[in-house]
């Protein structure tokens, strides 16, 4: 399947791309690190290691397509400088043929990537931001951080007054439920996420259904009946009432804890948030936008080829240019990236056209230097 050629190709590929990988990503950990600095300093070394090894797996991620650029710049601009493209053509071997393996390696990271903003940063992302309120609480439980605030818990909202310390309870705490004017608040003394869900003990439930008041009726015992529909109390503190949730503790952290940690949502679930007319408008806007990033993202390691590629046949002419290249094609990439995300955020663009700008431009700015290179080369 894969000639002499496709294997020296990518034998020339594969150093830069893992020390692109490994510089990178090891930057983007260490800037991400920088501004929460003062808040980690004196925490245990082996927490603080894990901390910063589970952020790796989001930094691979962002950097792959500059670690994939760096990659054909240094080995098809290395080629080109000895003539060794050129042997390869006079030997009726065309340039898109050579470039096959980069293409193949291209779809390959992007694949990876996909994979992994669907089962691997979740995770990671979950226990990024719950493990650092960990570490600048003094080993507390980031929960706290929720104490007194309105929860979205899968159609529910969720409310407790305090954490306990010792126990890592949530104390005195209000779950609601709207469905249509029927409302479901449960009441209870403590809760705790589990494996199993919201186990909430010593609770009260009710039922109300507040269309029920309009309605007429014969007296006011039975208007009382007919808006509480149903009320139930523990008969037992130790036997809890068991919510069904998905999103564990380490989720909601990450997500509610206004840390300015990555999303914990897999890119299923995000692009069910972005069609979920129940959400207001803004929250749908913010899920589309965030599910097209976990999309353009990963597809930039193949987009960015078509610049690469043409870059490395013209210019990349010594190690020192294709490293400058490199980054200028990221930088230009990233910019468009990031301004369209806010266009597209604010309203002011299609959500897809803002995400995807950067892959546009890219795109037709690499179409454009193959044409470019081939009509030099026919002269």
């Amino acid at each position: 399947m894969f000639s002499r050629l496709d294997r020296y190709l990518f034998r020339e590929a594969l150093p830069p791309l893992l020390f692109g990988l490994t510089i990178y990503s090891t930057l983007a950990v260490i800037s991400a690190t920088l501004s929460r600095l003062q808040w980690i300093v004196g925490t245990p070394l082996a927490k603080l290691g894990e901390w910063l090894l589970l952020q790796l797996p989001s930094a691979l991620v962002q950097t792959l397509p500059i670690s994939l650029v760096l990659a054909v710049l240094l080995a098809f601009g290395r080629l080109a400088a000895n003539n060794e493209l050129q042997a390869v053509q006079a030997g009726s071997i065309p340039i898109a043929r050579s470039a096959r393996v980069f293409v193949i390696l291209g779809l390959f990271l992007a694949s990876l990537a996909l994979s992994m903003h669907q089962y691997v940063l979740p995770r990671t992302n979950a226990r990024v931001g719950s493990l650092y309120w960990e570490l600048t609480g003094g080993g507390n439980t980031g929960l706290r951080r929720l104490a007194q605030r309105n929860i979205p818990l899968e159609g529910y909202t969720l409310y407790f007054r305090r954490l306990e310390r010792n126990t890592g309870e949530m104390r005195n705490v209000r779950l609601e439920k709207w469905d249509d004017k029927l409302l479901t608040v449960v009441f209870a003394e403590r809760a705790a996420l589990t494996d199993q869900g919201l186990e909430m003990f010593g609770y009260q439930l009710n039922q109300l259904d507040l269309a029920s008041i309009n309605k007429q009726a014969d007296s006011s015992e039975e208007q009382l009946q007919n808006l509480l529909r149903q009320s139930s109390v523990a008969p037992d503190a130790d036997n809890p009432l068991v919510i069904k949730i998905s999103e564990t503790e380490d989720e909601l952290v990450a997500r509610f804890s206004e840390g300015g940690f990555e999303d914990t949502r897999t890119l299923s679930e995000t692009y069910q948030d972005s069609q979920d007319e129940t959400l207001p408008l803004e929250e749908r806007r913010k899920a589309n936008v965030l599910f097209q990033r976990k999309l353009a993202e990963p597809f930039a390691n193949f987009t960015l080829l078509l610049v690469a590629v043409p870059l490395s046949l013209l210019y990349a002419s010594s190690r020192s240019v294709a490293f400058g290249m490199s980054l200028l094609v990221t930088l230009v990439w990233y910019l468009l990236f990031t301004v369209g995300q806010l266009f597209a955020q604010a309203g002011s663009i299609p959500v897809w056209l803002g995400v995807w700008l950067g892959n546009i431009v890219l795109a037709a700015l690499g179409i454009y230097l193959l044409s470019f290179r081939q009509r030099l080369s026919r002269k």
